[in-house]
């Protein structure tokens, strides 16, 4: 390894090595001409032309050998002082001196361009690992061109911008130095890099890579992207037949029921007693309740959808959050009151009209396919995992169903699914074994504020 480099010691380092020192050698050799041949001094010559070349290059390696052939025969060779050479003999020397100081120069040059290659070749590959990891850490396609970007220009030294748009860069005004723009993206343009056309020259393979590696993480983000347009998508047509379901089931039986009794009553052929006149009413009110219940849900589950753009989170007690799902289910006051085992208050946060939707519809499920003794449990994860809340709600699974109306066949899973997806949460109901004696039913909802 040598002791400097050319970006050191410069050309005026290059030139004095090149005529001063072959000519201090030359001096200190001059003392001992009659005890060494000029052979020996020829070898002292060329260790320097080796030098030379390894340090700056075989240009000036080749000055410098032509300058030692001169100094050997004007100083060491009969007669001295003086270009002319009476032995031929000596002038093959000359030749061969030159040749292989020539020669030297030419190896030496090859290897320190190839050695540039492969320092160079490493440090793209180390690029290209660090820019690889660095984009496959960053989710986001912005912070993805501003990582890039950050270590394409210290690596390259030379600025290096990244626009994640799909729109082309303008041309600067006035702008003295060629650049060159290259799109990111196939076969959609997603974003745009713009260099220095002199960079992009010397460093095409890291550039070419990079711009690889980033149209591959576009392409990936666009799929992403597509992805979850069609998990939504799948979502929506899901929801829509959900809702398509609950219409058939819960809205067939109450109308047919309600055609039947007004027609009876509108019917002026047909004699009807009090009794009987009084009960087709009565039918009628219970199945305009049950659709007026109905619809109720329906509008939940719609406001718990559209609130997905503009979530709005407090802070409340589980006191509040108990009464206000109880004051949309009055008729379970009753027995929640009664059957019902609540833990102490507790501060949470959330939004408070979306929560008291899903627990009213946890607590009417639970009083319709459970018994006592129920369980509504609370709890806040401020220590292990800060903002987030569950809601455990347990119960043995009843032999038969409560004698409550049928409010929306399914419409209460998916409402609490709908709301715990709003708050980043999850919602699990998990039945048991039917055959179990002791089967408990759970339904958790867990969410993050």
């Amino acid at each position: 390894m040598s002791l400097f480099t050319a970006g050191e010691l410069g050309k005026t380092t290059a030139l004095a090595g090149t005529v001063i020192i072959p000519v201090l050698i030359t001096v200190l050799l001059l003392p001992l001409r009659d005890f060494i041949s000029p052979t020996d001094v020829a070898m002292l010559q060329l260790v320097w032309i080796a030098w030379m070349a390894q340090q700056f290059g075989k240009s000036w390696a080749i000055a410098t050998t032509v300058l030692c052939v001169g100094l050997l025969n004007w100083c060491f060779v009969a007669p001295y002082y003086t270009l002319h050479v009476d032995d031929s003999s000596n002038l093959i020397s000359f030749m061969v001196m030159l040749s292989l100081g020539i020669f030297i120069s030419y190896l030496s040059d090859q290897s320190q361009r190839r050695l540039h290659k492969t320092r160079l070749a490493m440090s793209q590959m180390r690029a290209m690992y660090m820019l690889a990891k660095g984009v496959n850490s960053c989710s986001d396609w912005t912070a993805q061109c501003q990582y890039a970007a950050r270590l394409l220009t210290r690596r390259l030294k030379a600025s290096v911008v990244l626009e994640p748009s799909a729109t082309p860069p303008q041309p600067v005004e006035g702008q003295v130095v060629s650049q060159i723009v290259l799109p990111l993206g196939q076969p959609k343009v997603a974003g745009w890099m713009l260099l220095d056309e002199a960079v992009y020259r010397r460093q095409q393979p890291l550039i070419h890579a990079a711009q690889s590696l980033l149209s591959q993480s576009a392409r990936s983000v666009q799929l992403q992207q597509q992805a979850q347009q069609q998990q939504l998508q799948m979502e929506l047509e899901q929801h829509r037949a959900m809702l398509l379901r609950s219409l058939s089931h819960d809205l067939r039986t109450p109308l047919a029921t309600i055609m039947g009794a007004s027609s009876m009553l509108a019917d002026t052929d047909l004699p009807l007693t009090l009794a009987q006149r009084q009960q087709q009413a009565a039918n009628i009110y219970q199945q305009s309740k049950l659709l007026d219940l109905h619809f109720e849900k329906v509008l939940e589950l719609s406001k718990a959808q559209l609130c997905g753009d503009s979530l709005q989170l407090s802070s409340f007690s589980s006191d509040e959050l108990i009464a206000g799902a109880l004051a949309r289910r009055p008729d379970l006051t009753t027995v929640v009151r009664a059957d019902f085992q609540l833990g102490a208050p507790l501060q949470l946060c959330g939004n408070l009209d979306l929560l008291e939707i899903a627990l009213a519809n946890m607590l009417e499920n639970a009083v319709k396919y459970g018994q006592a003794p129920f369980a509504l449990q609370l709890s806040a994860h401020t220590q292990s995992s800060p903002g987030q809340y569950s809601l455990l709600l347990s119960h043995p699974l009843a032999a038969q169903n409560k004698a409550i109306p049928d409010r929306s066949h399914g419409l209460g899973t998916l409402i609490c699914q709908t709301v715990a997806a709003l708050h980043q949460g999850q919602f699990r109901l998990q039945l048991p074994d039917p055959a179990q004696v002791s089967a408990r039913v759970s339904a958790t909802l867990e969410w993050q504020a």
